[in-house]
């Protein structure tokens, strides 16, 4: 064999061996598409009706009921007006995960809401009237034997979530009360009795049980 062709065969060989390498260096797919660190969280769309504005805590929260009824809690950094109480929602919302104040800073899972916009429709539940509250409350047989007056005191604000309404007679100079009620209306429709005295509540049950 020539020089010529030795030298052929072996630029051939070199060029095999580097091919094969380079075949073994190549990454797959996967590999080769970099892992972002902090991927974006999915973003769910849903229909809701919103129903009250909590801003006690650490974390503020807006509830709201989806269209099986069922209960939705979601974080917000933005306060719903409560004039757009009982309307429907196109919300916006992620997983994310909340630090617990003085808790070690534990942490815990939690759905945060990122966007939101008022929608037209029909409410899945119809809102609960002032009204119905007041009918409700003079539809008692003790407040019907007893008040000839029955007013909403307080509506829900700053935290508090009920209605409180008042009942009693008037005479020439006086108002003499009879007794208070505390109406909620979320997550059930609920009347209670206030004790004034202790700031405590009575369910109806209770509170007919001591008077008879």
């Amino acid at each position: 064999m020539t020089r010529f062709n030795l030298f052929i065969a072996s630029a051939l060989l070199l060029a095999a061996c580097n091919g094969d390498k380079a075949k073994q260096q190549t990454p797959t797919g996967s590999q080769a598409i970099p892992v972002s660190p902090n991927p974006k969280p999915q973003i769910h769309t849903d229909t809701l009706q919103f129903i009250h504005f909590e801003g006690n805590f650490d974390y503020w929260s807006c509830i709201f009921l989806n269209s099986s009824k069922d209960t939705v809690t979601l974080v917000t950094d933005s306060m719903i007006n409560e004039k757009f109480k009982n309307r429907l929602f196109e919300v916006k919302w992620f997983k994310d995960t909340l630090v617990q104040a003085g808790d070690n800073d534990s942490k815990f899972a939690a759905n945060r809401m990122s966007h939101f916009r008022p929608i037209k429709g029909k409410p899945f539940v119809a809102p609960i009237t002032e009204e119905k509250i007041l009918q409700d409350i003079r539809d008692l047989p003790e407040v019907q034997s007893g008040a000839d007056q029955v007013v909403i005191a307080e509506r829900p604000a700053d935290g508090k979530n009920y209605y409180l309404v008042e009942t009693g007679t008037h005479g020439e100079d006086n108002f003499s009360r009879l007794c208070m009620f505390r109406v909620y209306t979320y997550p059930i429709y609920k009347i209670t009795v206030l004790v004034a005295a202790e700031n405590t509540e009575l369910s109806l049950e209770q509170w007919r049980n001591l008077n008879h």
